[in-house]
């Protein structure tokens, strides 16, 4: 299944934005990162989780062109990734989400066993959910709104978030930021029914608490 989406994915990133696919995308994650990480946390990373990662390493922040990836947002590197771990361990002060849905444990809102997957660059947070709720799923896929301190799930996998991700494209669901393009940047923009920063208002998001 994760085959198929990343390849989905990168298709039709190859046929509407190609300078995301070959300038944006890092190359793969070496398996020694992945080992890093994965005994940095001292839990297992999920297998989608790591076949993601081999497919590319994140966005490269310093690339030419200003891409994006699920819902819009970023795509960490696991350099990133580990750095936020460790931050996020180290934090004294923490604070609760005021809302959250079952699936997630909503007493911290700095978990480190949240891993950062993706960033709006301002206040939202795609990241892997490695402590749920007996509710929830090992490996689920949660968004945080750290403004309005609200969490919920936005996949029950990474699987299932690139599965969306790749029928989203396919349906026209995001399209390319024309500001972005004036400047010859290729960032894409999912449609409002589905966008996380619009959590409140977003169709595909009514019931997600």
């Amino acid at each position: 299944m994760v085959t198929e989406s990343l390849s989905s994915i990168e298709n039709w990133l190859a046929s509407h934005a190609p300078r995301i696919l070959n300038e944006s995308l890092n190359p793969g994650a070496l398996e020694s990162e992945l080992a890093e990480l994965e005994a940095a946390i001292g839990r297992p990373l999920p297998d989608d989780y790591q076949a993601l990662y081999r497919w590319h390493n994140g966005l490269n922040w310093e690339a030419d062109n200003n891409g994006s990836f699920c819902y819009g947002m970023s795509f960490l590197p696991l350099a990133e990734v580990l750095a936020g771990y460790r931050s996020q361990a180290a934090q004294t002060l923490t604070s609760p989400l005021l809302q959250a849905a079952p699936t997630l444990k909503p007493e911290v809102l700095q978990n480190p066993l949240w891993l950062r997957l993706g960033f709006d660059g301002s206040h939202g947070w795609l990241c892997l959910d490695l402590d749920p709720t007996p509710t929830g799923d090992y490996g689920q896929v949660i968004y945080l709104d750290e403004i309005d301190e609200v969490g919920f799930r936005v996949a029950a996998s990474v699987a299932e978030l690139l599965s969306t991700f790749a029928h989203d494209l396919e349906q026209g669901l995001y399209q390319l930021d024309e500001e972005a393009l004036e400047d010859e940047d290729e960032f894409l923009v999912p449609q409002p029914l589905i966008d996380l920063n619009n959590w409140e208002q977003a169709n595909r998001w009514q019931n997600a608490l």
